[in-house]
């Protein structure tokens, strides 16, 4: 017997097929500043309450330098998890960021990533369960990848943590299109400039 039986299935829009990749931008939060996060009835999050003190953090890169990676697991008992990871580029060298990175290093995170496309299905949010923490490796090599520090985040292994859904998509209710409202959200959680 299955926990879950599907509902619906899916068909190709041809005119509107999905744009491979992902935008140059990633958002990273602190799990520990989320206050409670809002679904619709589809599972979609409609919004993100942040501890008043709290901001997001944006991380820039060029082309499909952050990435969005999702995987099945099927544990010995229950149903069937998931794992998220998240991958990003950091191209800055200095003392700040290396302080940086060693906080997000130590941290539990959530991340916010923006699909190819520019649609209203183009926000993702990935460690909503459990978080995202740095997986262990090499995150720079001074003599590949013009020494730039290139860091993973996941689902922690080996702590028994997976996520209970695929990263959810994020759609907040505005007064633009989904896109802009998503983009105009994601801005307002950012620190001001």
């Amino acid at each position: 017997m299955a926990c879950d039986s599907i509902d619906r299935g899916s068909s190709a829009d041809c005119d509107n097929l999905p744009v491979g990749g992902t935008e140059a931008r990633l958002i990273l939060i602190n799990t520990n500043d989320v206050l409670a996060y809002t679904e619709d009835s589809d599972g979609n999050i409609t919004d993100i309450e942040l501890d008043a003190a709290a901001t997001a953090y944006e991380f820039l890169g060029f082309r499909n330098d952050m990435k969005g990676i999702q995987e099945t697991l099927t544990p010995d008992v229950g149903p069937t998890r998931f794992k998220h990871t998240v991958g990003l580029n950091i191209y800055e060298l200095t003392q700040v960021q290396k302080n940086n990175i060693e906080k997000i290093a130590r941290g539990n995170l959530v991340a916010i990533l923006e699909n190819r496309g520019k649609n209203e299905d183009s926000h993702e949010v990935f460690g909503k369960g459990v978080g995202l923490q740095i997986v262990p490796g090499v995150i720079r090599n001074a003599h590949e990848n013009g020494g730039l520090y290139v860091l993973s985040l996941a689902t922690p292994d080996g702590e028994g943590l997976t996520e209970p859904k695929l990263p959810q998509t994020l759609k907040i209710t505005g007064a633009g299109t989904q896109y802009e409202d998503n983009l105009d959200f994601i801005d307002s959680l950012l620190p001001a400039s």
